[in-house]
């Protein structure tokens, strides 16, 4: 992973990130580890991430819990809407030709 993040990293940058996390201690170690993840390779993520229990959330690959959907419909939502706001500055920090990180990126 390492290695990938090393040679690719500008494919993330100025992106949005989200993390669902499969863990029985609800993920938060990996949810952080994720999020840093993003930051290093200059992305955006989202302030949450959601993590889920087999067996417990899913069962037979199916959502089992009405929780876990609400939290994954709250996500979807949040990666449509936010993610077209950033993705919109982000080509505009492409295209334009104002000082900003992005900057370092145009064509």
């Amino acid at each position: 992973m390492k290695n990938f993040l090393d040679h690719f990293w500008q494919e993330f940058a100025g992106k949005l990130f989200a993390t669902i996390v499969a863990s029985h201690e609800k993920g938060l170690t990996v949810t952080d580890q994720l999020r840093t993840v993003a930051r290093q390779c200059y992305a955006w993520s989202l302030p949450y991430g959601i993590s889920f229990t087999e067996n417990v959330d899913v069962k037979e690959n199916q959502v089992a819990s009405e929780a876990l959907k609400q939290r994954l419909d709250m996500m979807v939502r949040d990666v449509r809407v936010y993610g077209a706001l950033i993705a919109e500055q982000r080509r505009a920090d492409l295209t334009g030709a104002d000082a900003c990180f992005l900057g370092r990126y145009r064509k």
